[in-house]
Parts: C-alpha cells; sequence; structure tokens
C-alpha cells in the first residue's frame, strides 16, 4: 500500500501541473482579440485529478496495532463480512465497524490514536463502498478537525509524535479533497492545515524560517507588479549541484542533505502544497499559486526529493511564469484599450508609470520560464548518457519534464513570432510525447503546431500582398 500512496501522489502531480492547457500561445499581433477561454477552466479544474491520490490510510495504521479484546472481536467479525466468504457484505461489516468505534468510546480510547483513527477509516471505506460519499467526507472531515484541534492544542501531542500526527492530518485532508465539490472551502481547508505542517517544518529548521521570509519578500516585488528593481534574484534548481548522477549516469538522491525537518510527511506535505498551488488557479490567484510553486521547488531541493519529481517541478514552475507573464500582458491591453477607445486621449503620468512596471514586469516572467525550461532541456542534453532506475521508469517524471520544457519553449517561440524555431520545437516535443505515451502534452502540442501553420500562412499571404 506504500507504493499505492506514492504511485498516487505522481499521478496527481502530473495531472495538476502536465495538462499545459494554460501554456495557451498569444502572438503580439493577435493579443487584441484574446479573451479568458475556457481552456481556463479546464486546467484549473484539472484538480478532479484527485481521484487518482490513493493513499490506502487505512491499511498502512490499522494492521500494525493491537487493541483491547473486546475491540478486536467485533473487529474480526467485520473483516469477516466485507471478506470474499461473505461476498462483501460491506453493510453488516460497517455496522461492526461502528459498534467498534462505540466499545472504543466506553473504553476510553484517545480519539486521535492510531488505532481508534484506523477504526475510522474502516469505516469510511465502508460508507464509500455503498456509495455514501457524504457520510465518508464527513468522517474525513470529523478526522480532519480532530487531528488539527489536537496539533494547535499546547501540550495535547508529546513533541515527539506531532510528525506521526501531522503525516495522518496530511494524509486525511487529501483524502477529504478528493471529495470535495467546494473550492473556496477545500482551499481555506488546505491552507489551513498546510500552513499547521509549515509551522512544524519552520519550528524545526530556523534555516529554512528565514530564508522563507526572504523569498516571500522577494517574490511578492515582483508578482504583484510593484515598483522596484528592474531584475530578480532567480537561479534555476536543475543542476549537478542539485541532482546528483552516480557513477552509471543514474540519477540519485543527495542523502547528503539534511531533510529531517520534513520527515516523516515530506510526501504527503508536497502534495497538499501543489494541491495548494492547483486550488489558487482554479480561482485565479495565479500570483498565491505562483508563488507557492517557486517556494515549492526550492523546498524540494532542500527537502531531497526525488530528481525526476524536481525536474518536472521546475517545468511546472516555467509553465506558471508564462501564465503569470501573459497575466502581465492582458493588463497590459486592457490599459492600451481604455486610452485607445477615445479620440486625443493622453495617458496621464501615474498610467505611464504602470505600463512600464507592467512590461518590466512581463518581461522578466518571460525570462523566468525561459530560464526554467532551458536549464532542464540543457541538463539533458548535457547527460545524454542519463539512464533511468527500474523506479524512474514507472514514474516518467523525468521524461515528461523534458517533453514539457521543449514544448514550454516551442510555446514561448510562436509567441515571439519565431515560427521556425517554434515547429522545431514543437515537433521535438511532439516525438518525445509520443514515446513516453504523455497523451495530455501531445494533444496540446499538436494544438500550437497547427497555430504555428496558421501563423505561417498569414506571413506568406503578407509577403505575397507586400511584393504586388
Amino acid at each position: 500500500m506504500l507504493y499505492r500512496s506514492l504511485s498516487g501522489r505522481l499521478a496527481l502531480r502530473r495531472t495538476l501541473f502536465r495538462t499545459n492547457s494554460s501554456l495557451r500561445s498569444v502572438t503580439t499581433s493577435a493579443f487584441a482579440s484574446q479573451r479568458p477561454s475556457p481552456q481556463w477552466q479546464k486546467w484549473a479544474y484539472a484538480i478532479s485529478g484527485f481521484g487518482a491520490l490513493s493513499f490506502g490510510i487505512w491499511w498502512f495504521y490499522w494492521p500494525k496495532h493491537t487493541f483491547p479484546s473486546s475491540v478486536a472481536r467485533i473487529l474480526r467479525k467485520g473483516l469477516w463480512e466485507e471478506s470474499d466468504k461473505k461476498n462483501h457484505d460491506f453493510q453488516s461489516a460497517l455496522k461492526y465497524y461502528l459498534e467498534a468505534l462505540d466499545e472504543c468510546s466506553k473504553l476510553g480510547m484517545d480519539k486521535i490514536s492510531d488505532e481508534y483513527t484506523g477504526i475510522e477509516l474502516k469505516v469510511a471505506e465502508m460508507y464509500e463502498k455503498l456509495g455514501m460519499d457524504k457520510e465518508a467526507h464527513d468522517m474525513y472531515l470529523e478526522m480532519m478537525y480532530r487531528y488539527f484541534d489536537a496539533l494547535r492544542t499546547p501540550g495535547r501531542v508529546a513533541d515527539d509524535r506531532r510528525p506521526h500526527l501531522i503525516q495522518k492530518d496530511l494524509r486525511v485532508l487529501i483524502k477529504s479533497l478528493e471529495m470535495n465539490r467546494d473550492i473556496q472551502i477545500a482551499k481555506r481547508n488546505l491552507l489551513a492545515h498546510l500552513l499547521l505542517a509549515q509551522e512544524e517544518v519552520l519550528s524545526r529548521s530556523p534555516e529554512l524560517k528565514e530564508f522563507f521570509d526572504k523569498r516571500k519578500e522577494r517574490t511578492l516585488k515582483l508578482f504583484q507588479g510593484r515598483p522596484g528593481s528592474n531584475t530578480i534574484e532567480f537561479d534555476t534548481f536543475v543542476n549537478e549541484d542539485n541532482i546528483k548522477l552516480n557513477e552509471g549516469s543514474y540519477m540519485i538522491l543527495d542523502m547528503a542533505k539534511n531533510s529531517s525537518a520534513w520527515e516523516p510527511f515530506k510526501e504527503e506535505f508536497f502534495t497538499a502544497r501543489d494541491l495548494y498551488t492547483a486550488y489558487c488557479l482554479s480561482t485565479k490567484d495565479i500570483t498565491a499559486a505562483l508563488n507557492c510553486k517557486l517556494t515549492t521547488v526550492e523546498w524540494m531541493v532542500m527537502a531531497d526529493m526525488p530528481p525526476g519529481q524536481l525536474l518536472l517541478s521546475q517545468a511546472n514552475l516555467g509553465s506558471l511564469l508564462y501564465l503569470q507573464a501573459e497575466t502581465f500582458e492582458s493588463q497590459i491591453y486592457h490599459l492600451t484599450q481604455k486610452y485607445e477607445s477615445k479620440d486625443d486621449a493622453k495617458f496621464d503620468e501615474e498610467d505611464v508609470r504602470l505600463l512600464r512596471q507592467l512590461h518590466r514586469n512581463r518581461d522578466m516572467c518571460f525570462q523566468m520560464a525561459t530560464k526554467c525550461y532551458e536549464s532542464v532541456i540543457k541538463f539533458s542534453k548535457k547527460n545524454q548518457k542519463l539512464r533511468f532506475n527500474a523506479k524512474d521508469l514507472m514514474d516518467p517524471s523525468a521524461a515528461h519534464a523534458i517533453a514539457l520544457s521543449i514544448y514550454g519553449m516551442g510555446v514561448i517561440n510562436l509567441h515571439k513570432g519565431v515560427l521556425a524555431k517554434a515547429e522545431r520545437l514543437l515537433k521535438d516535443s511532439i516525438t518525445l510525447a509520443q514515446e513516453t505515451d504523455f497523451q495530455e502534452l501531445l494533444k496540446e502540442a499538436n494544438q500550437e503546431l497547427k497555430k504555428v501553420s496558421q501563423a505561417q500562412q498569414k506571413e506568406v499571404v503578407k509577403h505575397a500582398n507586400s511584393g504586388s
């Protein structure tokens, strides 16, 4: 079941960010006709991929623990009822699991103990199998709020047990989000529990807290369009310092890094951060999404996350930077339209300053997106003998990151009007997408390639008309 939890997390990461409809191309000449499209919602609501998250949390906790004899007798009856020998009678099994919970309460068992919550997870599982989704969701919410209250209450949870309980809290949170249908409520719940885990990480590492505060201050200046420096400190994260290769050219974790601040909940922690990024996008809060993703990628390096996931996260960051650049470009367009719609209208000084800042911010975001993509492409070219372990083959993150980065550079060149290069890059990304069965990217790249063809045809017509 541990493998199942990890594969679910990776599936979710790919669902959220590799479906790159947000990286739509908008050439400068055509931008005046660009309007928010249904693709915005299509990409933002990729959070429907929550169904891919299959943590198997009940199996993770329950078999390891012993119960009082009176509880164990009831649980055995429940297991028998849901077995194939009883034709999976989930209704009867549910009755016994609820009875076991009542017995635990009579015995005064701690309601945040692994034993008590393990039975609750079995109850929720039965609800799901019986199609009682509301009851299952309510059970997850109740557990989640109980964990949250316990972790926020001084002295309720021993210091050495807090990381384990945070891991459980995040797992139940993520499971609850699979079944949630209210984005605003889900986003609030996610943020509250994510901040709780984040506080734990920062409390265990003062260096991380200092870094986080500096990063937050730095990114707000750029991504909220505030006046400031024309440059921003930005280094990509894909390099030989962060991604180690052994003698056989296999990517390996850099075990020299001290990632203890995230243990044992770092997988859940980064899944939750990616979910929050997706929710920010679904509510059109691109600034918050980008700020969260930028910090996430940097923290992934510090936490010594698998190299393939780091490659893919950097490619995803490039996609968000491109989307932010488009947002600035949209603001430039609407501000310009305000004056073009009036005869003899002149820009006032405040709008002139705003336009200059928006242009600078847009250009910087394009530059940063380009750096993100190019660093992934450069890494793959420099390490042409890059080989993958069996686990890497099961997780195509690295291969998808390379394909996504080539695609992203193709879109950027289309945006700039460099059509020949855009065509070559998009064709290369299509080839890689086909080789790795990257269906989402394959569809998007083919659509962008059609735009290149249309733009080329327009250029031919334009030259023909100018010649005549």
